[in-house]
């Protein structure tokens, strides 16, 4: 078990060390640019933030297909580690509602059917839900500094006390506010379908 937390920690990490980043004329990443071996992985550029005591909100934009696609990510404030030094879970850091995605209008729908063709989906086009809130863990030991180093972070969806098994799915959202990226990445294949419809209207 505890080699599995371990490896937690240390995937994703690929965004990170890649090579230059692939933007259009207006510096918007192209979105899924570190995509590869079967797993769609997204990259989105924080064009503007804003924040309350407990809470960060980031309107995050990317290039797909020509087209400018996006949304908004609501995180709370001052996430720190989610396991101790022996990889054993701290349930204090386990952050109920910590993310929520905000869809802010046709780009944010462009996104969720970027997403759907990307799933290989035949008919893409979506529409996105008004707001979707996870449960958010930060893969880290100890504390964390979210303003001055990237923190990956494991969240949640569907996962309330009414617990549906096919409602439920996870990704990484992984967060670097110093250089005003926002690496999404997939966590597994099996979680498609349940992540396109809990993001769909």
């Amino acid at each position: 078990m505890k080699h599995f937390l371990l490896s937690l920690l240390l995937f994703p990490m690929l965004a990170w060390c890649a090579p230059p980043m692939k933007t259009d004329s207006d510096s918007n990443p192209l979105l899924d640019q570190y995509s590869e071996e079967g797993f769609v992985d997204c990259v989105l550029r924080i064009v503007d933030r804003s924040e309350s005591p407990e809470h960060y909100r980031l309107r995050l934009r990317a290039n797909y297909g020509g087209q400018v696609v996006g949304m908004d990510v609501v995180v709370v404030k001052h996430i720190q580690g989610g396991f101790d030094a022996e990889m054993n879970l701290n349930k204090e850091h386990v952050y109920r509602r910590g993310v929520a995605f905000i869809r802010t209008g046709p780009e944010s729908d462009r996104l969720i059917s970027a997403l759907a063709k990307l799933y290989g989906h035949e008919k893409p086009m979506r529409q996105m839900i008004s707001e979707e809130t996870f449960t958010a863990i930060a893969l880290h030991q100890g504390a964390i500094d979210m303003e001055r180093e990237p923190v990956k972070i494991k969240i949640f969806g569907r996962d309330g006390e009414s617990f549906d098994e096919d409602a439920y799915y996870e990704s990484f959202f992984n967060l670097d506010l110093r250089a005003g990226f926002v690496f999404w990445n997939e966590k597994d294949q099996g979680y498609r379908e349940p992540l396109i419809r809990g993001l769909t209207q």
